[in-house]
């Protein structure tokens, strides 16, 4: 769903909240709503207390999801260009192969996987190239200690860049449960409930009041949606890191 879909349903919702709360305050003589503000007034603090704890949680885990993410894709750029660079130890079949399968990967990230992430579709099976640069480290023999060394250096980036990528996929995927979704919807619909039992002598403002309320739980809907998404919508993590080391990659000595 699109920035502007997510705003214009958010505006939907605010004007039907609003109108149904106008049809109801038409219903109902004022001085009725107005002796039910002291009593409805402690519910509301009450239920407001704790749906204001549930949704400020669920906001910061998933901004703090977002956060890693945004540290974790440095984090296998950085392991891709190290590993690329401490494969001048190796010897030339091997350094030329491992050079190869790393630059096809980065193509392959850009070119495959992030559109992928970016639509939320099922990523494919496209280890291939790291398989092959972890079996060209793993099964040579070194003859010296400079390429012994190497080795080491380069077995150590391999494992990261397998770390790096695993948790990029995970992380790609929504962490808000749908329990989770029900209990925010259903916490905000008993919000906004609780408003339509209280009285105003200036029902205009009442109704606005209304609409801020839920034009404000709409939004917080929409921040929560798009960090739990750290590649898809507005707020997307763009490959332009990735980009970056294409053009540069093989200019590492």
């Amino acid at each position: 769903m699109s920035f502007a879909i997510e705003l214009a349903t958010v505006a939907v919702v605010v004007a039907l909240s609003v109108g149904l709360h106008a049809y109801l305050q038409s219903r109902v003589k004022p001085e009725t709503l107005l002796r039910n503000n002291e009593v409805a007034g402690e519910f509301f603090h009450a239920v407001g207390i704790i749906y204001a704890v549930l949704l400020g949680f669920v906001v910061v885990v998933v901004w703090e999801k977002y956060d890693t993410t945004v540290v974790n894709v440095d984090t296998e750029i950085a392991a891709v260009t190290d590993l690329y660079r401490v494969s001048a130890g190796l010897p030339a079949p091997v350094r030329e192969k491992v050079r190869a399968e790393l630059i096809s990967y980065v193509d392959t990230i850009i070119k495959v996987e992030w559109p992928n992430m970016a639509d939320r579709a099922k990523i494919p099976n496209t280890l291939g190239a790291l398989e092959v640069v972890a079996n060209e480290v793993d099964t040579f023999s070194p003859k010296t200690l400079g390429e012994s060394n190497a080795q080491q250096a380069a077995t150590g980036q391999v494992l990261r860049l397998f770390d790096a990528r695993r948790l990029r996929l995970v992380e790609s995927l929504p962490s808000v449960p749908g329990i989770l979704w029900f209990a925010l919807y259903a916490g905000g619909i008993a919000i906004v409930a609780f408003a339509y039992f209280f009285g105003l002598e200036n029902r205009v403002a009442q109704l606005m009041m209304t609409g801020i309320l839920v034009g404000l739980i709409g939004i917080l809907f929409i921040v929560i949606s798009e960090f739990d998404g750290p590649f898809h919508g507005v707020v997307s993590i763009s490959d332009s890191g990735w980009r970056f080391l294409a053009k540069h990659l093989v200019q590492i000595p």
